[in-house]
């Protein structure tokens, strides 16, 4: 029941909404309804349907009555840095109806020293930050006072940190926050995800009440526009369209409407903005390039430009994916498959941001073959499923930097913090034992470094005339300075900056491409041609250069896994694909474009139907080639491959080759290897029984864990890649925890370190749970087993991936324009 005052509060709140012509929407009021009743929940609703205004008015119209407003007592937590600037115009916009004073500031990688300094000296009312900003807060001495007024946290764009350890340290920072202050309301923001309620109680605890979960029957529909080829094919691979198929989109596109083209990677990014600048001279100063590898200034002039019209086209990544508020933006091109649900949805929620706007997006497939995926995506927009997100449990190596943290500020008391990390949904499960290993590990080096002071990095306080009672700080200054300057580094590998030898930085990219250049070399990055000059102190310097190359970066992480929820609906596409030319039920603009292709498909092999496993063999007088199509995704079918390729060996030793896509992978042998056997012995090839050791034994299991612990040794605090004074390289990180990893690994079983980075590779490289399932999916499957006599449609771009392996003068896309004339003959 809303009191009396409470209605006069969302009153208040409906006359901001009036003065700016809008109308408040039944999900905002029903927002602001449960922030005055004292609940804690999340609001999920479509993009650009006004989460923010949801979410703050209610802890607005709290602050708003006090007279003269002092310290911090909002703080808004925002996944990206790029999203602050816009949250803060439009926190402003609304604290200045209600009282002028209210005063709102920006904490995070781009804020400058003194701002920092001031911000504790004198805390904004509201402030706007990131997770690991918001760690380096807690890390500071003063942290409870600086938090000593706070009453209420938001969360913006929860999703996008939910499904990595930057959502964990959320988390760990939020317990911190909720021990310490027990009236504090906090809700989070996201768009639509299937396990909602699990997303909440990340953001309330696990402790208190069940969390409010306030969602609307706002309905934004999606309108997409595949770009189809002109020319029928019969054989798709992976750059056949894309980029050499450019002129098509730019038909479709206006080049006076504000445009932007989603890539999936950097590198991707930087060569379709090489491409449009070039077939676009007329539109050199209108077109422009956005992702999170360039310079901070230089972004925000291209986020500025779209803003203000002077900009029309900018190629980007997922950097312009959330919350910025681009309402001139009139085009959405999408180039390749998302790969997921939530990303095409956000991404084609750019345009129309507005409740009840149409959203609209073009499709640019890279592969012929993505048209079945933007089909199946249309169908599941269409049914209103929604794909969950599930946030890394026990993360080790982010509770013990949280813990550092705590250590450097307020200090913490081993038996009052465990119970408030416990209350996470991520460390619910965390043990005495487990707990006990951490307080050991930091506090004495664990049993293999406790004869090293360097690593005893907490100690003893104990309260006077209480000698139980006691929290551990870290006293050593330098230890102190050097945690902070560690925090942030949740990251995938170690980047360099890049500058000219004269100027501006141009942004960063990463080492391991970085030491493979020699002086003099040319190569594209920021949508400009630059020559290498040197290395110095982690900058790669550079100036501009007048030849060309095709030479541009790649960075770790470009690969992106296809969905479980995509993966199933793909095999009900095909399942569709069987009957399109007696059921025109089903049928749409893309699977008609693809229609040569699956008859040639049919006439070669067979589409697999929803219940059936399709298998096929194809023999050169040199090689011998099995194709398996699970179509559950490329990082699943690699695993397979692996597992399938050891289990073929283990019947009669050969050496295989392997190819992998989201559609199936191949195995290539140059004998004459009898894969036939695989229909009478199918049992044997996907049993689990043995599947960890086995998959083990496929790879480079101790190589992948290795390199996975660097990652957990630097987040852990075990190495530090920075220091105030010099910046170790990824080879001197790699060399350091490799020493680690070795003397763990031998003189303590059960680091739980080393337990950790076995976990993540078993879960994130290798999909073990994935795997199992995809395994246990096809022992109920039909096998089709075909040889053909030529490499069908769907086998054809695995072929091609075995040819880009292959060292030869002929490029790429010769090789296969002469495998088409071939095959087509």
């Amino acid at each position: 029941m809303v009191s009396f005052i409470n209605k006069n509060e969302i009153k208040n709140i409906e006359k901001f909404f009036y003065k700016n012509g809008w109308e408040p929407l039944p999900y905002q009021i029903e927002s602001w309804k449960a922030y005055f009743n004292g609940e804690n929940g999340i609001i999920q609703v479509p993009t650009g349907c006004g989460k923010t205004y949801a979410a703050l008015m209610g802890p607005l119209s709290k602050l708003k009555d006090s007279t003269k407003p002092t310290g911090l007592s909002i703080l808004l937590i925002t996944p990206l840095k790029a999203l602050s600037r816009d949250l803060k115009n439009a926190v402003h916009l609304a604290s200045q109806f209600f009282n002028q004073e209210i005063t709102v500031g920006i904490r995070n990688g781009d804020t400058s020293p003194y701002e920092k300094k001031m911000q504790i000296l004198k805390p904004p009312n509201i402030l706007i930050t990131t997770p690991e900003s918001l760690s380096l807060l807690l890390s500071n001495k003063e942290s409870k006072k600086i938090f000593s007024n706070i009453f209420s946290i938001i969360i913006d764009e929860w999703h996008e940190l939910m499904g990595s350890k930057r959502g964990n340290q959320c988390e760990l920072s939020l317990s911190w926050l909720r021990g310490n202050k027990k009236d504090l309301q906090i809700w989070g923001m996201s768009a639509t995800i299937g396990n909602i309620t699990e997303a909440a109680r990340a953001i309330v605890g696990t402790k208190g009440e069940i969390p409010t979960v306030i969602s609307t029957n706002i309905q934004k529909e999606i309108e997409i526009l595949s770009i189809l080829p002109e020319e029928e094919t019969t054989f798709p691979w992976s750059g056949h369209l894309g980029i050499r198929s450019y002129s098509l989109l730019l038909k479709v596109l206006d080049k006076n409407k504000s445009t932007l083209l989603f890539t999936n990677t950097r590198n991707q990014s930087e060569r379709w903005y090489q491409c449009l600048k070039f077939c676009l001279p007329e539109m050199e100063d209108k077109i422009s390039l956005h992702h999170g590898s360039l310079d901070k200034d230089e972004r925000k002039i291209v986020e500025d430009g779209v803003k203000n019209g002077s900009i029309k086209w900018v190629v980007c990544t997922s950097s312009l994916d959330l919350g910025i508020d681009f309402q001139p933006v009139d085009q959405i091109v999408q180039i390749g498959s998302a790969k997921n649900l939530a990303r095409l949805i956000q991404r084609a929620g750019r345009s129309a941001h507005r409740p009840g706007g149409k959203s609209k997006i073009i499709f640019m497939p890279t592969n012929s073959l993505e048209l079945l995926e933007i089909s199946a995506m249309r169908r599941i927009i269409k049914s209103g499923i929604s794909e969950s997100i599930r946030l890394p449990e026990l993360s080790f190596d982010v509770l013990l930097q949280h813990l550092v943290s705590l250590a450097c500020g307020p200090g913490f008391n081993p038996i009052t913090e465990k119970e408030k990390i416990k209350d996470c949904w991520s460390y619910r499960n965390l043990n005495d034992k487990d707990w006990d290993w951490c307080i050991d590990f930091l506090e004495y080096g664990g049993k293999c470094l406790k004869a090293y002071p360097k690593y005893k990095k907490i100690e003893r306080e104990k309260s006077k005339g209480d000698e139980h009672n006691f929290k551990y700080f870290v006293k050593d200054k330098s230890l102190i300075r050097m945690h902070k300057f560690n925090i942030g580094t949740i990251t995938s590998d170690k980047f360099i900056n890049v500058k000219y030898l004269k100027g501006k930085s141009l942004g960063n990219l990463e080492e391991n491409f970085a030491s493979k250049l020699k002086a003099g070399d040319t190569f594209y990055f920021a949508g400009k041609m630059l020559q290498f000059i040197k290395i110095r102190d982690m900058t790669l310097y550079v100036k501009k250069s007048s030849n060309k190359s095709s030479l541009i970066p790649a960075w770790v992480g470009g690969q992106m896994a296809i969905s479980d929820l995509l993966s199933d609906n793909l095999r009900s596409e095909l399942d569709i694909c069987n009957n399109l030319e007696n059921d025109d039920q089903y049928i749409n603009k893309e699977l008609i474009s693809l229609l040569p292709i699956l008859k040639k498909q049919k006439d070669l092999s067979d589409i697999p139907k929803k219940n059936q496993l399709l298998i096929e063999i194809y023999k050169t007088k040199e090689l011998t080639s099995l194709f398996v199509f699970t179509l559950d995704g490329k990082f699943v079918n690699e695993g397979i491959a692996f597992l399938w390729a050891l289990r073929f060996a283990s019947k009669k030793q050969s050496t295989f080759s392997i190819s992998a896509n989201d559609f199936g992978f191949s195995l290539t042998t140059s004998e004459n290897y009898d894969f036939s056997s695989i229909e009478k012995e199918f049992s044997y090839f996907i049993e689990n029984r043995n599947l960890e050791e086995d998959l083990e034994n496929a790879i480079n299991f101790s190589e992948l864990t290795k390199r996975r612990f660097k990652n957990i040794a630097q987040i852990s605090g075990l190495v530090n890649q920075n220091n105030p004074t010099k910046t170790k390289s990824s080879s001197q990180l790699q060399i350091s925890s490799s020493l680690f990893y070795d003397v763990f690994t031998r003189y303590e079983e059960g680091h739980l370190l080393i337990k950790q980075a076995h976990e993540e590779v078993k879960e994130y490289q290798l999909e073990n749970k994935r795997i199992t399932n995809s395994l246990e999916r096809l022992s109920n499957l039909k096998i089709i087993l075909n040889e053909t006599k030529t490499p069908s449609p769907f086998a054809f771009p695995l072929l091609v991936e075995r040819l880009k392996n292959t060292l030869s003068n002929e490029s790429i896309e010769k090789r296969v324009d002469k495998l088409i004339k071939k095959y087509n003959s």
